[in-house]
């Protein structure tokens, strides 16, 4: 009898040491069960779906870069049909957004360097050929950052038809002047008179610091657009019904008139007048959401001279008007 209250007594002192100990340890900063405890509550946890303007069912998890280790969420672009720089232009896209955009890439030759010996810390290396998609030249032309006219210059596209269907015209250029010679200077333009739908970006000589942008019809021509710095790189997008400057929606103007038939796009020019001074960078055109016309600034290298290589066409377009572009070679 005596044995079995001793062995009692042993486990119930022993229960309690065990209380005691994990009790103390929570006391001390440096014990294990402290130290798991307060972990426990610094954990990122991931938010409830659906924050506000994102979208159920169409996130992804993100965690943010600034300090300060918040994970949230993005929204996923898939719809080519709706696309709104307003809401969508932060978004992620798919890769059906991309399969519907995008066919028939260009595609260039070019090469990549390999390491032939990662046992030995690659002391030697291989040239490897490889195909890459890009806006790619074929040989006997070279690529260049942008051409730059003097005022004097135009581009003919031949590009016409656009009294049907739904054009999208896309221009990257910068004016490096405060004051062009020609009072209506185009970047690029489609126009038959002020009672037509018209695709243009022009400069205005009566007020040299803004920039006054034309959308496709007589009520987007009469006023300015949004102030366009001078020497600053800018994007704008001539639809139909609607110029995107800079990324934002600056006219919705009424529909007029279809042009006719023979209306062609100009660049640095409309017409074959009203010329600017600019760089430009890059211009591509579509007609319902396919790609017609993709303008890349290049140099023909049999004689030296500047225009701008159209992948879509293949074709090299040149000056019709005076004098000669300028530009770098792209890097």
């Amino acid at each position: 009898m005596l044995k079995k209250i001793l062995l009692a007594l042993i486990f119930v002192i022993t229960a309690t040491t065990n209380v005691t100990y994990a009790e103390d340890d929570m006391k001390t900063v440096a014990s294990k069960a402290y130290v798991d405890t307060k972990i426990e509550t610094k954990q990122l946890k991931i938010p409830a779906a659906n924050t506000p303007g994102v979208g159920a069912g169409e996130t992804v998890m993100t965690y943010t870069a600034n300090g300060n280790g918040q994970i949230g969420e993005r929204g996923l672009y898939s719809d080519i049909s709706s696309y709104d720089a307003t809401t969508d232009g932060d978004k992620l896209i798919t890769a059906s957004a991309l399969n519907a955009t995008f066919t028939n890439l260009p595609t260039t030759d070019t090469t990549k360097l390999e390491c032939a010996n990662q046992s030995d810390g690659c002391t030697l290396w291989t040239i490897v050929d490889q195909t890459a998609y890009a806006r790619g030249l074929p040989s006997g032309y070279t690529r260049l950052e942008y051409i730059e006219s003097t005022g004097t210059q135009c581009i003919d596209t031949g590009i016409s038809g656009f009294n049907t269907g739904n054009w999208e015209i896309y221009a990257k250029w910068l004016s490096p002047v405060a004051t062009q010679t020609n009072r209506y200077a185009h970047v690029f333009g489609v126009y038959a008179g002020e009672n037509y739908n018209t695709y243009r970006i022009i400069t205005n000589l009566t007020d040299s610091s803004r920039y006054f942008i034309f959308g496709n019809s007589k009520a987007a021509g009469g006023g300015p657009g949004v102030a366009g710095a001078i020497n600053q790189i800018h994007t704008a997008t001539a639809r139909n019904g609607s110029v995107i400057f800079d990324g934002e929606t600056i006219n919705t103007p009424t529909q007029g008139t279809a042009l006719p038939t023979g209306s062609k796009l100009g660049i640095f020019c409309v017409g074959g007048s009203s010329k600017i001074i600019a760089k430009i960078y890059s211009v591509n055109v579509k007609k319902d959401g396919v790609l017609i016309g993709d303008f890349v600034p290049a140099k023909r290298n049999s004689d030296d001279v500047l225009g701008l290589y159209d992948t879509i066409s293949g074709q090299f377009f040149t000056n019709s008007g005076t004098g000669d572009f300028a530009g770098p070679a792209a890097n």
